[in-house]
């Protein structure tokens, strides 16, 4: 025991213990200084995390559904394009007679071809009025010798004859199909081109002027209406020429509500996409006129709609002038 006493007593063991002790104390600071810096560097990283999350996630569904029907709901909003296109119509007429190309063209159209079904759809179109035969060719001659034509009229009638030879009169009226097909897959031509058949010659195409008078009054409608829709597409695309059918349509009352006012917004329209010196004459003489047929809240209404349109009309890029 005393030995033991004096072992812990001598100055190297004291010495000994404290540097043990000191040991023990710094290594149990070092432990707990080391496990709160963890923690914090771990805090500091997941907080970085959540914040570059935050900063890459799309936005929520709902908030992308509100920023789509926004949209939908006021076209004015669409991002413009910086230059708008002008786009050359299709020289729809061929060098040669119809017979020669109409294979090609069918075939062509029948697989998709927008600009082929438009050119075949017009060409047989030109042809409804050629004479069939050379029966037919002859009584036309007679009728415009009797009328002592100066010639224009009957080489006219020779010329459409020569090239509208061989192509019968059930291949002539298949030309609606084709515009019709076209127009719908949104070529703006056709589209423009639907507003000159009438709806009667739409209702004799259609194998219709027997219907019962309810069913003929209804597939007339829906042919308006479809004429309506194929305009309305071709103007948001910077068509003049169907903003123009579109403002003498509603100029006439006879499509639906507000028409003077619809009227008067397409004639704006004209008015800023129209580089004709003639039409924009035209159309201010036209719009200064409306102006007193129409109420301030009509008016304010109709350059409304006319914002709207040329947004969608800049957004979509492309102009088609008269």
């Amino acid at each position: 025991m005393r030995k033991l006493l004096a072992f812990f007593n001598s100055p190297v063991t004291k010495i000994a213990l404290s540097v043990l002790l000191l040991l023990i104390c710094s290594r149990l600071f070092f432990t707990h200084f080391s496990s709160d810096r963890s923690d914090q560097d771990q805090a500091q990283d997941q907080t970085q995390q959540n914040s570059d999350i935050e900063k890459s996630s799309p936005v929520p569904l709902a908030i992308e559904k509100d920023l789509t029907a926004d949209l939908n709901s006021n076209p004015a909003t669409s991002e413009p394009a910086e230059q708008m296109v002008v786009i050359e119509r299709t020289d729809w007429k061929l060098d040669q007679p119809l017979r020669t190309q109409h294979t090609r063209l069918k075939n062509r159209a029948d697989q998709g071809d927008l600009q082929a079904a438009y050119s075949l759809a017009m060409n047989l179109r030109f042809c409804a009025m050629a004479p069939l035969d050379e029966t037919d060719l002859d009584a036309r001659l007679q009728q415009a010798y009797e009328y002592k034509d100066n010639g224009v009229a009957i080489a006219e009638i020779k010329e459409r004859y020569e090239f509208c030879a061989g192509i019968n009169q059930q291949q002539r009226d298949e030309f609606y199909l084709y515009l019709e097909s076209a127009a719908k897959a949104g070529y703006v031509p056709a589209q423009e081109e639907m507003a000159t058949i009438t709806p009667e010659l739409f209702m004799k195409l259609a194998g219709a002027t027997e219907l019962e008078r309810s069913a003929y009054i209804q597939k007339r409608q829906d042919f308006i209406q479809l004429q309506l829709f194929l305009l309305e597409s071709a103007s948001q695309h910077g068509s003049i020429k169907a903003l123009i059918t579109l403002s003498n349509m509603h100029h006439s009352q006879n499509y639906g509500d507000h028409g003077r006012a619809k009227s008067y917004a397409f004639n704006l329209l004209i008015l800023e996409l129209a580089d004709d010196n003639e039409l924009q004459s035209r159309y201010s003489w036209f719009v200064q006129r409306r102006q007193s047929e129409l109420t301030p809240e009509q008016i304010e209404q109709a350059q409304a709609l006319s914002e709207q349109w040329l947004a969608m009309i800049k957004a979509n890029g492309t102009l088609y002038l008269q």
